[in-house]
């Protein structure tokens, strides 16, 4: 999908130029926000969304036709989706990412009920079920698949968000197509931190991944993905 941007005339031939907004790579506000002003690109077709939780995603823009799945809703798991595949034109994954550690107010609530967290997992299972739900939306979808994600510390080690979803849609033959980082005001923590170690994270990544064989998502590359950091292939 593309936006297709007002022409400027000219009296002079050839001398037309696009004008209008263009949606920049940081955004501000809520998801919602954020989600309304991709909406145009990535989300005008049939849509699906398999971490719904409380719908906070679609309170500025209603997909059509739409459909929404997570445990509380409806009890489908996002590593086991009852939908064929390339069912969906967009598939849209908000997925858990809180290590063995992490207890806190994410544990509960809307993210305890949305994917079954009713303690904190260690790593290596938190990212199985990542690794499941995201090739379960690389096989439902028709063309796009966007993912939220951030960076988190967890035992002293800093996870890049972004990297580690890229390297496993690479991995899963999706193209990675567009990055948008979120700004979302002064970050998590901070009553307890006696010693600064780090920037206090701030903001978050909405990734925007591409199926292969969808019109201009480009011929697979045969370099593998490219690794930062220790930790799993992803």
């Amino acid at each position: 999908m593309t936006i297709p941007r007002m022409v400027q005339q000219s009296f002079l031939p050839d001398m037309q130029r696009p004008v209008g907004p263009v949606p920049g790579s940081v955004q501000t506000g809520t998801n919602a926000e954020l989600i309304a002003t991709v909406a145009p690109l990535y989300l005008t077709g049939a849509v699906l969304d398999v971490t719904y939780g409380t719908g906070g995603w679609w309170k500025e823009y209603q997909p059509h036709p739409f459909t929404a799945h997570d445990l509380n809703t409806d009890g489908v798991d996002f590593r086991a989706l009852p939908e064929d595949d390339n069912s969906y034109d967009a598939v849209c994954f908000d997925p858990p990412y809180i290590p063995q550690g992490g207890d806190n107010h994410m544990a509960t609530g809307d993210w305890g009920t949305r994917y079954g967290l009713t303690r904190s997992l260690p790593q290596s299972e938190l990212d199985d079920m990542f690794t499941e739900g995201m090739a379960e939306a690389a096989r439902v979808t028709r063309e796009w698949v966007l993912i939220k994600c951030t960076d988190y510390t967890s035992s002293a080690i800093l996870t890049v968000g972004s990297v580690k979803v890229v390297n496993l849609a690479t991995a899963l033959g999706l193209v990675t197509w567009d990055l948008i980082v979120h700004h979302t005001g002064p970050g998590p923590g901070g009553h307890n931190i006696f010693t600064v170690r780090r920037c206090r994270r701030h903001h978050s990544y909405l990734v925007v991944f591409r199926k292969r064989g969808t019109p201009g998502s480009g011929k697979l590359r045969e370099k593998p993905p490219i690794i930062v950091g220790d930790g799993p292939p992803w």
